[in-house]
């Protein structure tokens, strides 16, 4: 009875050494092994698409699209009926016009990479510098630029100001 009691002591023993045996020779050798081992597997089209539906659902305020669709509009309605005298009437006008142009096409631009690379199976996080970008552009078209436009244009329709966080 003593010699099996031993017998399965010294295998699970022997089957412990080798189990840490295996574990020590599969760990990676360096930083650069470990980064790659510590990556996801890339995600389909399928789940790339998911994944930056999701991400821009959260990311997007809710009023930036109608604000955006607005400022078209206005842009329509306005600027591009105005004579060029009454343009240069304005002090400010082509500044405040090129800074919501530049932040509209940085909008669809930082759009545009972060789908690519979503569509190419990258996990794009919540904290990547193109996501904190778009959003800053969000932000700034939304509650400062194109405000500030209108209230050149058209001083008696200048929008109340609105703590976004409260909307």
């Amino acid at each position: 009875m003593n010699s099996i009691f031993y017998s399965v002591i010294t295998l699970l023993l022997l089957t412990g050494g080798v189990l840490l045996l295996m574990r020590e020779f599969n760990k990676p050798r360096n930083a650069e092994e470990q980064a790659s081992a510590t990556q996801s597997i890339p995600l389909t089209k399928e789940e790339g698409e998911d994944h930056f539906s999701t991400l821009m659902n959260a990311i997007t305020p809710v009023w930036y699209w109608r604000v955006n669709h607005e400022y078209i509009d206005f842009l329509h309605a306005t600027i591009k009926r105005m004579t060029m005298t009454q343009l240069n009437d304005i002090p400010g006008l082509f500044d405040a016009q090129r800074r919501c142009s530049d932040l509209n096409s940085a909008v669809y631009k930082y759009y545009d990479t972060i789908k690519k690379r979503c569509l190419n199976g990258e996990e794009v996080p919540h904290s990547d510098l193109d996501v904190l970008n778009l959003r800053q552009c969000f932000r700034e078209f939304s509650v400062e630029a194109y405000p500030s436009l209108v209230a050149l244009v058209w001083p008696e329709y200048q929008r109340p100001w609105i703590n976004p966080d409260e909307v």
